[in-house]
């Protein structure tokens, strides 16, 4: 269905290019990312010069799909972005698709129809192929060193593990654009497995204090020093989402997650509490300056 409507918007604004500002006509670019400006509730299209073969994108954030030479893109949540890679018979761009904006400014079409399609010796088939092993570690090296690149470490200040049940380490954080990636570590030093389960994750508003939070950047803090913010209101955090383990920690073991967060302003720092399942004894939970 979406496919079906993404080609009659196509054909409606095809006849008024002269008047469209967002309808963009311009080449394939092999060597670089071209942004794409989306809406809510309004569908971009890339239409290229030959049959698209293949594509992938770095998160659901948007609904892709893809029908012969074009592609349709319509954002699905408020304040996400992702990356979009395509691959054609001879061809292979890739695409950075920014987080809903005013549809004002948004890209309706990019068309790069008129690019002229590489020549390649041999079968047209084998070009059509699905991309070569060396392509696709090359495009994972980069998406990890990008991140390796990126990430902070969280020190602790004041946080004792604890001697007989479960304590949470904050470890790092990674920031990037609307998204806080943070990884924790679970020690249980209690004598029964523990299972992770997602955090509920909230922000604590401090009535006092609170030009000490910019020092306190990138900290994982004990629970006694959240009480010294005075804090009388929070604001819980979307968890966009999560990497735990599927297996229980058994006594004695550490395990390792991440979760993914979506706050208002990821520059901005502000105290994040992580509350995790109880262990049967005590209440699991962990807070940070982020």
């Amino acid at each position: 269905m979406l496919i079906q409507k993404g080609l009659i918007v196509l054909s409606i604004l095809g006849g008024s290019v002269s008047l469209a500002q967002n309808i963009v006509h311009q080449p394939v670019n092999p060597n670089g990312v071209t942004q794409v400006r989306t809406a809510l509730d309004h569908i971009s299209i890339l239409a290229l010069p030959e049959k698209i073969v293949r594509v992938a994108a770095g998160s659901d954030a948007m609904q892709i799909e893809w029908h012969d030479n074009s592609v349709f893109i319509k954002p699905l949540k408020a304040g996400q972005a992702t990356n979009l890679m395509v691959w054609t018979e001879h061809q292979f761009s890739t695409y950075e698709l920014e987080a809903p904006g005013d549809v004002r400014n948004m890209s309706f079409v990019i068309d790069e129809t008129a690019s002229p399609v590489p020549r390649t010796s041999g079968h047209p088939a084998a070009a059509a192929a699905a991309p070569s092993r060396q392509e696709i570690q090359r495009s994972t090296d980069s998406v990890i060193g990008s991140t390796l690149l990126q990430v902070t470490p969280v020190m602790t200040r004041g946080v004792r593990p604890a001697k007989d049940y479960v304590t949470v380490i904050i470890k790092d954080v990674v920031r990037d654009k609307g998204s806080l990636y943070v990884r924790f570590a679970v020690s249980n030093r209690g004598p029964h497995p523990y299972r992770i389960v997602s955090p509920h994750v909230f922000t604590i508003l401090p009535t006092k204090h609170a030009e000490l939070l910019a020092g306190m950047k990138d900290t994982q803090i004990p629970k006694k020093t959240t009480y010294e913010f005075q804090s009388h209101a929070t604001s819980q955090i979307t968890v966009r989402a999560t990497a735990i383990p599927e297996k229980d920690v058994p006594p004695g073991a550490t395990a390792e997650g991440v979760v993914v967060l979506a706050p208002a302003d990821i520059q901005k720092a502000g105290v994040y509490e992580f509350v995790f399942g109880d262990d049967g004894t005590h209440r699991i939970q962990a807070a940070a300056v982020l």
